[in-house]
């Protein structure tokens, strides 16, 4: 029985492309959703195209899947931001007693 023989090589021309592409498209995106001003909910969309681009690069496709997952993301990110929101703001009772 023959072995097989795997040879590491280095990332092709194509790869290497498909990369730039994928963070120039992130980047795009991410100029899109970032609108906010908040810099705590800009950070969970930054985060969000973080992770988004992330999963899109381990599919046979990354740039087609990107718009959809970071769509997913970005919605929960918007809902842990509202949820950090809201536990702000119920909070601030409790600290104006303790000051």
């Amino acid at each position: 029985m023959k072995q097989r023989q795997f040879r590491s090589e280095a990332p092709s021309l194509r790869s290497r492309t498909s990369a730039l592409e994928l963070e120039q498209f992130k980047q795009c995106l991410l100029g899109e959703h970032s609108r906010a001003r908040d810099l705590q909910v800009h950070s969970w969309v930054s985060r969000a195209v973080d992770e988004a681009a992330s999963i899109a690069w381990a599919t046979p496709y990354p740039l087609l899947v990107l718009p959809v997952l970071l769509e997913e993301k970005l919605r929960d990110a918007r809902r842990k931001a509202e949820l950090q929101q809201t536990i702000y703001e119920s909070s601030q009772p409790i600290v104006a007693l303790a000051a």
